[in-house]
């Protein structure tokens, strides 16, 4: 019998997301502060919150080889923090 395939998240798939998430997320934010902008700084901490959240993820991942959550509350506060950024882009 064949097992079904092994799915989770990858620890360096998760840190690429971050890291392409907290990029744009401190420019956001340090653009927000100069222009006082409040959807930049909105933008950014959204971005730099889903990205801390992966860092994490990817972390117990690599520590105990199992998500720190389950992926429907990971989806969930994924969708969150984009609603969150796109409010921040309205405000912009």
């Amino acid at each position: 019998m064949q097992q079904p395939p092994n799915r989770g998240p990858s620890t360096g798939m998760n840190l690429v997301i971050a890291v392409l998430l907290g990029i744009p997320g401190i420019i956001n934010i340090v653009g927000g502060v100069t222009h006082q902008s409040v959807g930049g700084i909105v933008a950014g901490i959204a971005a730099l919150a889903y990205a801390t959240l992966l860092v994490r993820d990817a972390l117990h991942v690599k520590k105990t080889g199992r998500p720190a959550m389950p992926q429907k509350q990971m989806l969930l506060l994924g969708f969150a923090c984009l609603s969150i950024y796109l409010i921040g882009v309205f405000l912009k």
